[in-house]
């Protein structure tokens, strides 16, 4: 840990406010024995098939692991814990002509942090992920979160804050987070290193300091609205070494899962992102994405649509339809197939996916899958 995030530890530590927990905040029967340790290990393979390109030399394949996941928590107390979050996938990019199977597959940890709870308030200091949309994790599909995953904030040591009231119309969380880049050791990745992170690199928010933040309303369970979940945030990346200018980034997301009856639940999702100085360039960004989900018993499908736009890259769209299965043991198995349109090129591309989720927990209940 450098000096910046010793500071930030710090600075964490003398301005928590002080408060009562109340005893009746846990009830009995959820109550964990302290200390505790829980988890849950998400499992993700992928293939990627590039089968079909106007420029032929495009095309590959690539058989990898992609967001294979462990995050545990230790608690310690009913208001203090501490999270880890470990990250097995493939670090360097594959969409060369190159086939690749298993290739640059690399071990790292995206979260360490300190966790206090005090009533409706969560407190985090370390690194972390703040909170800036959920399309990037949440949209349908193999081939989905494609577009999304650009503008996902991670991996940033830092401090937040969030607080969730109840109301009539719904539960919600306001979230504030300030941060920086990681540019310690733990930016590298073992077994294959994608090497480190260092302030010379540039890119927003690669500062050095907490001269960073992102402010998030996220609402759900709304009994006028069931299944219905919002999101609307805005970030300020300041601008890095060598860069531009500040990035400056707003965004709204909305998604709703309804029951049809017969065992048929569909679900619907829609966010869109725009971004003033995006990565720290002269750049204006907009992303936007669409998809529809129906699901019957242990087999769904899903249809996506994606549209990016910068000055820089020029547009892209990709539209993705892929089906799957659940089995009992908690395995998924889903085939995808993606058209997309990029840099005055048309690429097809066949998906796989097989993913399946384990959770743990010493005492209390697991976390969800």
């Amino acid at each position: 840990m450098d000096g910046n995030a010793l500071l930030l530890a710090a600075a964490f530590a003398f301005a928590m406010p002080t408060a009562a927990f109340a005893a009746d905040d846990l009830k009995p029967t959820e109550a964990p024995d302290y200390p505790y340790i829980a988890g849950k290990f998400n499992l993700e393979l992928d293939e990627d098939w590039l089968f079909h390109s106007s420029d032929p030399s495009a095309e590959f394949n690539n058989l990898y692991l992609s967001s294979n996941t462990l995050e545990m928590k230790l608690g310690l107390t009913r208001i203090f814990s501490v999270n880890l979050g470990l990250t097995l996938e493939q670090v360097k990019d594959q969409s060369g002509p190159r086939n690749c199977t298993m290739c640059d597959i690399g071990l790292y940890m995206d979260t360490l942090d300190v966790q206090a709870d005090l009533g409706n308030w969560s407190f985090t200091a370390g690194k972390h992920e703040p909170a800036f949309g959920f399309a990037w994790d949440i949209a349908p599909g193999v081939f989905g979160t494609n577009y999304a995953e650009d503008y996902e904030l991670s991996e940033v040591w830092g401090l937040g804050a969030a607080y969730t009231f109840d109301t009539d119309f719904g539960k919600h969380t306001l979230a504030v987070n300030t941060f920086f880049a990681d540019t310690t050791v733990l930016s590298e990745s073992l077994f294959t290193n994608r090497g480190r992170t260092h302030l010379a690199d540039g890119g927003a928010g690669n500062t050095g300091r907490p001269d960073n933040f992102a402010v998030t309303l996220f609402g759900e369970e709304m009994p006028s609205l069931p299944g219905f979940k919002y999101n609307i945030g805005y970030r300020h990346l300041s601008a890095g070494s060598g860069d531009y200018g500040d990035e400056n980034g707003f965004i709204v997301g909305l998604a709703k899962e309804t029951e049809l009856g017969n065992d048929l639940k569909l679900g619907l999702l829609g966010e869109v992102a725009y971004f003033d100085n995006y990565g720290g360039a002269d750049d204006k960004a907009t992303y936007a994405t669409l998809g529809a989900s129906l699901a019957h018993g242990p087999w769904h499908g899903e249809l996506t649509g994606e549209f990016r736009r910068s000055d820089i890259d020029g547009s892209a769209r990709l539209l993705q339809v892929s089906a799957g299965y659940g089995f009992e043991s908690g395995y998924d198995l889903s085939i995808g197939y993606a058209f997309e349109h990029a840099d005055d090129r048309d690429d097809q591309y066949i998906g796989v996916r097989l993913t399946k989720c384990f959770n743990f927990a010493t005492s209390g209940p697991k976390p969800e899958c």
